[in-house]
């Protein structure tokens, strides 16, 4: 056989791009058409084996059938995993949504805390200036006073004696005569 006739039936593994060059052979490009598109044709069955084919032709037909349902099985578990992580994306969001709004709402009452007592404290201080205004002022007329009764005391001292005084003054001008009859006319007892 020539080997240009070999390559001629064998011209569809070949790239058209490629030229041929044989040992012994001028090189020459070969022609090659282009293939036509056809249909892949599976081997025609032979006439006394004809129930063998028709059960491998069932048997194709049941494995595709199965192999298709096992590809929508898994198409619909794929379906139904998206929808759960959907879902669960969705419920997530949602969750941290009530997250933010429950910080925020605690974060607004302690804000609220802060002003009242900031307020309460401002009130506190300034009712204890006033107390301890007070206080002092009560402190200062309290030593007031107890200076002023002080003196009052030794005002009062000081008339007693004066009196005890005056009293004895008196008793210079009575004669020894009128004391004895004073001190006998008492009755004794």
């Amino acid at each position: 056989m020539d080997p240009n006739d070999i390559i001629n039936k064998l011209h569809y593994l070949l790239s058209p791009s490629l030229p041929l060059h044989f040992p012994n052979t001028t090189p020459m490009p070969i022609p090659i058409p282009a293939l036509p598109m056809t249909a892949v044709s599976f081997p025609v069955p032979f006439p006394g084996n004809s129930s063998s084919t028709s059960d491998e032709a069932e048997e194709d037909h049941q494995a595709a059938h199965h192999h298709h349902h096992r590809q929508q099985q898994q198409q619909q578990q794929l379906l139904l995993i998206n929808e759960r992580k959907r879902r669960r994306m969705i419920s997530n969001r949602e969750s941290a949504r009530r997250s933010r709004m429950r910080k925020q709402r605690q974060l607004d009452e302690l804000w609220s805390q802060v002003v009242w007592l900031r307020e309460e404290n401002r009130r506190l201080s300034e009712g204890l200036a006033r107390a301890s205004e007070v206080g002092d002022t009560a402190s200062q007329e309290n030593a007031r006073l107890k200076e002023e009764v002080s003196i009052l005391r030794g005002m009062l001292a000081d008339m007693q004696l004066d009196t005890t005084f005056s009293t004895l003054g008196d008793l210079e001008d009575v004669s020894c005569d009128d004391v004895a009859a004073l001190v006998m006319a008492e009755p004794s007892e």
